[in-house]
C-alpha cells in the first residue's frame, strides 16, 4: 500500500506540473502579444503628438486671413447661385462663362448635386461683389474679343490664299516665259541650219512665210 500511494502522488504531481506548464506557456504568449500591442500604441501616440505639434506650428505661421477665407469657402448654398443668376438675368451658358465652367456644372450647383471647388468658389465670391453692369460689360467684352479674334483669323486666311494665288501666277508666268524663250531658240537654230544647207546647195534661203 505505501508504494501504491507514493506512485499515485508522484503521478499526480507530474500531471499537475504538466498542466501548469501549459497554462504558463499560454499566459506568456498572451503577455507577449499584449506587450507588442502596448508598444505599437505608444508608437502611434508619439506620431500623433509630433503631427499635432507640426500642425500647431503651421497654424501659428499661417496668415490671419486664411481662417476667414476658409470660413467663407464653407458658406455655400445652391439657392444663392440660382438667386444671383436670376438677379443678373443671365442664362446658364453666359453665367458659366463668367465662372469659366460649363453650363452643366452650374446646373449641378443649383440642384445641389455638386459643390464648387475652391478656385470656382473664389471666383463666384468675386462675381457676387460686382454689379450687374460690370458683369454684363465683362460678358460683352469677351464676346467682342472673340469676334475680333475670328475676324483676324479670317483676314490671315485671305492673305494666305492671295499669296498662294500670286505665287502660282508668277510661277505660271515664269514657265510660259521659259517656254517662249525655248521656242525662239529652237526657231533660230532651225533657220540657221536651213541657211547652211542652202549655202552648201548653192541656192538662196527661203523667205519666211508671214
Amino acid at each position: 500500500m505505501p508504494n501504491v500511494m507514493g506512485v499515485l502522488r508522484a503521478e499526480i504531481r507530474r500531471l499537475a506540473r504538466k498542466e501548469t506548464r501549459q497554462e504558463i506557456a499560454a499566459l506568456r504568449k498572451h503577455v507577449n502579444s499584449m506587450r507588442r500591442r502596448v508598444a505599437e500604441s505608444r508608437r502611434r501616440i508619439r506620431e500623433l503628438e509630433s503631427r499635432t505639434k507640426q500642425a500647431g506650428k503651421r497654424g501659428q505661421g499661417a496668415p490671419a486671413g486664411s481662417d476667414e477665407e476658409s470660413a467663407k469657402q464653407v458658406r455655400f448654398s445652391p439657392a444663392w447661385v440660382k438667386r444671383h443668376r436670376s438677379k443678373l438675368g443671365m442664362s446658364r451658358r453666359i453665367y458659366a462663362k463668367l465662372l469659366s465652367v460649363s453650363p452643366q456644372t452650374i446646373m449641378g450647383w443649383e440642384s445641389g448635386r455638386t459643390r464648387p471647388r475652391r478656385s470656382a468658389l473664389k471666383t463666384w465670391r468675386e462675381i457676387r461683389g460686382k454689379g450687374v453692369r460690370e458683369l454684363r460689360a465683362l460678358v460683352t467684352g469677351e464676346g467682342r474679343k472673340k469676334r475680333r479674334g475670328v475676324s483676324a483669323k479670317k483676314a490671315r486666311r485671305k492673305l494666305r490664299v492671295l499669296a498662294r494665288r500670286v505665287a502660282r501666277g508668277a510661277a505660271a508666268r515664269r514657265a510660259t516665259g521659259k517656254r517662249g524663250v525655248a521656242r525662239r531658240a529652237r526657231g533660230k537654230a532651225t533657220s540657221r541650219a536651213r541657211a547652211k544647207v542652202t549655202r552648201r546647195a548653192g541656192g538662196r534661203p527661203r523667205a519666211k512665210k508671214k
